[in-house]
């Protein structure tokens, strides 16, 4: 079920990964020394890797997909465009707003699974103080998907065409997002201190949950943030983001 698109993105991804990576140096430059071009692309590689990972599946599963596995692996992919092609599909056809609830709500709360995952991957000390957070969500919106299947009945089939990412442009803008990231939140704790951190994350959330939760681990890796600094910083970034997909 592969077409020659989705050959290209694992080629490029191979490149992203196992070629550019082990090239870049691993210390800091620019402003704070916030910029570290192998720590960067590190980024990339978990956010890309995940991506193709939900994006494979995806094909590989067939073109008709049970509810749940829209969610999970829409969520993987790309909970923001996952959201947009069933708030469309609900626009088009009323009929379909009973699915487009389930996976819009499943989308967002595999972001939280994510969030995990990286943490996992780039800090798990940071792990502890995350946890809470993550779990709540979780277990909140988990509870609201089971009592509507049991309420309502199983769900209809549902379609989701999402391009294959891994795209060397997508890697590149957001290592360039990412970096930005990096450096107006140290810049606003030199400033403001953390709430200047928090003011960043309620900006870069809008648009992206991933960045500013790296860079934030990142910050708590180095002592620069402690857990709960962290774990809040996190919260308000899944939260303008989840005000910005409503």
């Amino acid at each position: 079920r592969l077409t020659p698109d989705d050959v290209r993105s694992i080629l490029r991804f191979a490149v992203v990964s196992l070629l550019i990576l082990p090239l870049l140096p691993d210390q800091g430059y620019g402003p704070y020394e916030a910029l570290n071009p192998h720590r960067i692309w590190l980024m990339v590689v978990l956010i890309s890797g995940m991506s193709l990972g939900g994006y494979l599946m995806l094909q590989l599963v067939g073109s008709n997909h049970g509810v749940t596995l829209m969610g999970l692996f829409g969520g993987m992919v790309s909970s923001t465009a996952t959201t947009l092609a069933f708030a469309r599909q609900v626009q088009a056809d009323a009929g379909q707003l009973g699915n487009a609830q389930r996976v819009i709500l499943l989308a967002n709360i595999v972001v939280l699974l994510r969030i995990a995952a990286l943490a996992i991957a780039v800090s798990r000390d940071a792990l502890p103080s995350l946890l809470p957070t993550l779990a709540g969500g979780f277990i909140a919106g988990s509870a609201w998907v089971v009592w509507q299947l049991r309420n309502t009945g199983p769900a209809a089939k549902a379609e989701l065409r999402i391009a294959a990412p891994s795209q060397m442009r997508a890697a590149l803008s957001f290592a360039a997002f990412f970096a930005l990231v990096c450096v107006a939140v140290a810049w606003l704790q030199d400033h403001v201190g953390t709430q200047g951190v928090y003011l960043g994350a309620a900006l870069s959330g809008l648009t992206d949950v991933d960045a500013i939760s790296l860079s934030a681990m990142e910050m708590f890796e180095t002592q620069r943030l402690d857990g709960r600094a962290l774990a809040l910083t996190v919260l308000i970034a899944y939260v303008a983001n989840l005000m910005f997909k409503l």
